[in-house]
């Protein structure tokens, strides 16, 4: 007997959705083995859009600036998306190799894990260069793209001449902002380089709460973007307005006070529709807020967190979620302090150590 119920309400999967604006929702088709295949920490949706921006949404008007590749995934997708743009021909003209990918490409401890669960690298160690790797899995689309190995401090400039620095970037893709050092040269070199209503800044971290100063330095240019919209850990934001470098200056000229740092991520934290995000994100805004105000304040921000989202933290089979607040917990217990804050970062990274994903973080 036919049922006069509604089919049953698709509820998209927490910390995995993607809830884009008009057009930018419609870049999320289907993507070749070649540019799905390579292993990463991203997820599946957030290769669909890298690779489908570059085929459709690219115009070659700039550089894509990949930063923070690993093993290649975001640049597979980038390249392999561009081949299929129809205007590959002129974008190579132009540009020879359109895409910058930037990576440290040695080898740590974490990562000989990484690559033993997916059967590359046995021969490795610590310590060496997994740079083959890399080139393995960005091959089809190598002559598009200008792969740049070592720390980015040294291999990220565009160019040194005053030509080289009116070259413009239309695609940002972030994955490499692991210390405020390499945000703020990230914000010196690429922000300003920017094409108003063109460039895309896409920040893979954005959406977690273990690096606040990259919600700090995002945030304080607010006025100068429109939030685009998020996919897992992924946030979208388009350039309106040029960005100086007087005004990248006047972000590092100084610290920022406390309350203004509070004030940016509190806007970053509520940049998300996902309330288990907000969540995540919500141990950022504590961790500023023990910083700026004492361990009272953050204590009682914690009681707000715990009461505001106690659905999300009911929910035990999602072990970041625990992690995080387990992590936030613990931080109002010993208070601020570097160690503490590595300390509380592992907690909420699952005790990783020396988490594989930080590449580019050199000491």
């Amino acid at each position: 007997m036919p049922s006069d119920l509604p089919p049953p309400m698709h509820r998209p999967k927490p910390l995995h959705q993607a809830h884009l604006a008009p057009p930018f929702d419609g870049y999320l088709g289907e993507i070749p083995e070649v540019a799905s295949s390579v292993p990463s920490m991203m997820s599946d949706l957030e290769r669909r859009f890298l690779f489908n921006i570059a085929k459709s949404y690219y115009s070659g008007a700039g550089l894509i600036v990949d930063a923070g590749i690993f093993l290649g995934a975001s640049s597979a997708c980038l390249g392999n998306g561009v081949k299929e743009n129809p205007r590959v021909e002129e974008i190579a003209a132009r540009w020879g190799r359109p895409i910058i990918s930037l990576e440290l490409g040695i080898t740590n401890q974490q990562m000989l894990l990484s690559f033993k669960r997916h059967g590359i690298g046995l021969d490795l160690k610590a310590g060496d260069s997994f740079g083959p790797l890399i080139e393995a899995h960005i091959r089809d689309a190598r002559h598009l793209i200008d792969l740049r190995l070592g720390d980015i401090l040294e291999t990220g400039r565009i160019g040194e001449t005053p030509k080289d620095r009116r070259l413009p970037v239309e695609i940002l893709f972030l994955d490499v902002l692991k210390a405020s050092a390499i945000s703020e040269f990230a914000a010196y070199e690429y922000l300003p380089r920017l094409i108003p209503k063109r460039s895309l800044v896409i920040q893979q971290d954005y959406l977690n709460g273990d690096l606040p100063f990259i919600h700090i330095h995002q945030e304080y240019f607010a006025s100068k973007f429109e939030y685009v919209g998020e996919i897992s850990s992924s946030a979208i934001f388009r350039l309106k307005h040029r960005i100086t470098r007087d005004e990248v200056a006047a972000l590092f000229a100084g610290p920022l006070d406390g309350e203004q740092e509070i004030a940016l991520v509190s806007r970053a934290a509520q940049r998300s529709i996902d309330p288990y995000r907000r969540l995540i994100m919500s141990f950022a805004k504590l961790r500023v807020i023990l910083n700026a105000r004492g361990l009272d304040a953050a204590k009682q921000y914690l009681a707000f967190i715990e009461s505001e989202y106690a659905d999300q933290i009911a929910q035990q089979q999602l072990r970041r979620v625990q992690n995080v607040v387990r992590a936030a917990r613990y931080l109002c217990e010993v208070g601020a302090g570097a160690e503490n804050e590595r300390e509380a970062v592992k907690i909420s990274t699952g005790h990783r150590g020396a988490d594989h994903r930080r590449t580019d973080l050199v000491a």
